[in-house]
């Protein structure tokens, strides 16, 4: 595709553009921000830029063209030849559509639709160099000049002989009739006139003769009506049938083609409401709120007053409703619904993405997570296959595979949607789920952001941002209270499931705040009260958290997430067994939520002697839901608090046994213990791959490069070692136990003493309270 140069622009005119955008999006303003982030290889930008201009110019070709472009230059021809079809429906006549969609369809594989559309743009702008250029790159021949018709000489006709004065017919016929003149037409004999002899005239019979000529149906011949010219009844007869017959057609012709005219129209009409209802779903369901999901049901459901076999509507409704039921507490209404909608969808066999999607929601709150994800996988990998990669499909299966504990696989998946659609906030909201379980707060905590700047006050970014902050060793409680009030007094409402986890989400503020303020003077008490809401005297506190506990439970009695909030605030009071028991209940309630076992394990491994008691709730969950890798994962590191170092081997390798599977966390875990065990080699090797797989999580990179220069150091390896040692410090400068492991390596080198000195007093100032201070002043 041809493409308008453009120059990187500095920062100071590239922010000069985004204000002009921001400050009207509705304007030409879309335009030269896209193509300059199109310029600085931003596609992302770009994309949601060229979108909001497709929104705001919906009748202007243009902004379509540069989304095209956006889809091209990143090597997906198909996406960009959709956009360039739909400037064409706008503008059919745009001579750069035309000549776009041609090379594009060229490329994918269409050559006669791209020759067509390449030789329409010629005819519009003959001249036209780009036009030409990609006509000559695909071998597309203009079209010849049309000469000018060249128009053959009639032929001279004989001049007639002057007649003095022409003779009546029937008065005295000749023998021969006379030639007829030459401006009167000839009837045209027919196939048996031909091959017979033309007969002489019969004198006797003059009015025979005449008769010969062609008989023209017509309201004046019932003149002639002598009984004894049969022949002449005949026709007369047939000739009266036929005009009847013809009156008939002329009258029923307009009838029938005015019926399929009308009904053309009503279908069309149909099909314009369909989509009109059908759009508007899809917006509602981009908003990703209880009340959106409401207002995407109705809708769809006036497309099914149009056509109640629509599997397009009976697909959204499905998906709408299952959502309704599984993440928002619809109850067995919403459920039933989803059910209904899916089976009427089912009966057509059309392929829907929002069809597939909805399926294995439906079977995933059904406790058939398992089935969901083998189905849906398959449904992936053949529109993957197909070329028509789904956002709607990679975000379900993202969903799904987290609710399973693969977070690898579902951030892989989540991402993956996101590039598809990167205005979308629920597939944000997911990715800040995965990245929190993941322990990557900051990558968390970005993707809450994204979401809530494509949906204002998105209640599930707001509810997650605030536990996030929640679970940080020194929260900002004030901005964690500020988010959860405005979920809890948010209009239109969230979901009733929404407020009873944000009113959960304040008892593990008031909970936090509570045992914050015995550490603070009484001014700091004071301020902290303010901006939280939350009492300064104990009990009032205790009171309040009480209160607000129970008014989650009451709004939900069946959502897991609350016990799991609960059970989580026992734990920020180290009251293990009673967490535990409040975590046992979030399984009974949903025993195919991988997470749930996790945390189940941190409470029970937070106690003395609970390590058994956890592995032996990770086995059952296993075996419940699979090898999970992140259970798998849990269960090694329980083996390893009982000193069982070959089962945590063999879990930790179940864990990441799957072709290209990512699980450094495993990987460390068995790198430690082959360092351990003196299994030099084995533990280079898994380490290494370790540290590479860290990607966005400095502190858990530096903890594998510091094994593997230990792992070095035990080869006798100095300068390997040393290296190794460095670049664990450069990986996270932060990470204090490689200050103390470099400077007792280099403590046995005289000539490094006063590095290792540094290092040693660098870990001090660092953790003065750490695991190896006596050892560092040692040093």
């Amino acid at each position: 595709m041809s493409t308008p140069s453009s120059k990187t622009l500095s920062p100071a005119e590239l922010a000069k553009l985004e204000h002009a955008f921001a400050s009207d999006p509705s304007s030409d303003a879309y335009k030269p921000l896209a193509e300059a982030y199109l310029a600085a290889g931003r596609f992302m930008e770009a994309m949601v830029v060229c979108k909001k201009g497709v929104k705001a110019h919906p009748d202007r070709a243009e902004p379509r063209l540069i989304l095209a472009r956006v889809y091209s230059e990143q090597g997906k021809d198909k996406k960009a030849l959709e956009e360039v079809l739909g400037a064409l429906q706008v503008q059919p006549t745009d001579k750069v559509s035309l000549r776009t969609a041609g090379a594009l369809q060229f490329k994918t594989g269409d050559a006669a639709e791209g020759k067509a559309n390449l030789l329409k743009a010629h005819t519009l702008d003959p001249a036209d160099a780009e036009t030409l250029a990609v006509m000559q790159q695909y071998q597309v021949q203009p079209p010849a000049p049309v000469a000018a018709p060249v128009v053959a000489p009639a032929p001279v006709a004989a001049a007639p002989a002057p007649v003095a004065a022409p003779a009546p017919v029937a008065a005295t016929p000749a023998a021969e009739p006379a030639p007829a003149p030459a401006a009167r037409k000839r009837p045209v004999a027919t196939d048996d006139e031909e091959e017979a002899p033309r007969p002489k005239a019969r004198t006797e019979q003059p009015a025979r003769t005449a008769a010969r000529r062609p008989v023209v149906v017509d309201e004046d011949d019932d003149v002639d009506t002598d009984d004894d010219d049969a022949p002449r009844k005949s026709r007369k007869k047939g000739s009266g049938i036929s005009k009847y017959i013809t009156l008939a057609l002329v009258l029923l012709v307009p009838v029938i083609l005015g019926g399929y005219f009308v009904q053309g129209r009503m279908a069309a009409t149909r099909k314009r409401e369909i989509k009109k209802q059908l759009d508007a779903a899809t917006e509602q369901l981009k908003h990703d709120s209880f009340a959106s999901y409401k207002k995407a049901c109705e809708a769809a459901d006036k497309a099914l007053e149009v056509d109640d076999n629509s599997t397009a509507a009976h697909g959204y409704l499905a998906y709408a409703y299952a959502i309704r039921w599984g993440e928002h507490g619809g109850g067995d209404d919403a459920r039933k619904r989803a059910e209904e909608h899916l089976a009427s969808a089912k009966k057509s066999g059309e392929i829907s993405s929002h069809l597939y999607a909805a399926e294995a929601l439906v079977k995933t709150y059904g406790g058939k997570g398992k089935d969901a994800l083998t189905e849906l996988e398959g449904h992936v990998k053949k529109f993957d296959d197909e070329g028509k990669r789904s956002s709607l499909l990679y975000l379900t299966l993202g969903l799904i595979q987290m609710n399973a504990g693969d977070m690898d696989r579902a951030k892989d998946n989540l991402e993956k949607s996101q590039g598809l659609s990167p205005d979308d906030p629920r597939i944000y909201a997911a990715l800040g789920a995965v990245y929190r379980r993941l322990g990557q707060d900051a990558i968390a905590w970005k993707n809450y952001d994204l979401a809530l700047r494509y949906e204002k006050d998105h209640h599930e970014s707001l509810l997650g941002k605030s536990l996030l902050m929640l679970e940080q060793d020194e929260p900002n409680f004030g901005l964690a209270a500020v988010m959860i009030k405005k979920l809890l007094d948010a209009e239109p409402p969230p979901s009733p499931r929404q407020l009873a986890a944000a009113n959960l989400a304040r008892s593990l503020l008031v909970s936090r705040v509570s045992a914050a303020m015995e550490k603070l003077k009484p001014e700091e008490q004071a301020k902290l009260a303010e901006a939280t809401a939350v009492p300064a005297e104990k009990d009032k506190a205790r009171q309040e958290m009480i209160k607000a506990e129970e008014t989650g439970f009451t709004l939900d009695k069946q959502s897991p997430e609350l016990s799991l909030i609960k059970g989580r605030r026992l734990l920020s009071e180290n009251q293990y067994d009673q967490a535990a028991e409040e975590i046992r209940k979030a399984i009974k309630i949903d025993a195919t939520r991988a997470q749930f076992y996790v945390e189940l394990s941190k409470a029970l491994m937070g106690k003395q002697g609970g390590e058994k008691e956890a592995s032996e709730a990770l086995v059952t969950a296993i075996k419940t839901m699979g090898d999970s890798p992140k259970l798998l994962t849990m269960l090694g590191n329980a083996y390893r608090k009982q000193n069982k170092p070959n089962e945590a081997l063999d879990a930790y390798k179940r864990s990441v046994k799957e072709p290209n599977a990512k699980n450094p966390e495993a990987r460390l875990a068995m790198g430690t213990i082959f360092r351990e065990r003196g299994e030099w080699t084995m533990a280079q090797e898994t380490l290494e791959k370790a540290s590479t797989e860290f990607i966005g999580q400095p502190d858990r990179a530096a903890t594998a490069l510091l094994e593997l220069a230990r792992v070095f150091e035990g080869k006798n390896d100095p300068v390997k070692a040393d290296e190794t040692y460095q670049k664990a410090l450069n990986a996270d400068e932060n990470y204090a136990p490689a200050y103390y492991y470099y400077a007792a390596f280099l403590k046995k080198d005289p000539k490094q003493a006063a590095k290792a000195k540094a290092l040693a007093q660098e870990y001090v100032k660092r953790e003065p309270k750490g695991e190896f201070v006596a050892q560092a002043n040692a040093l």
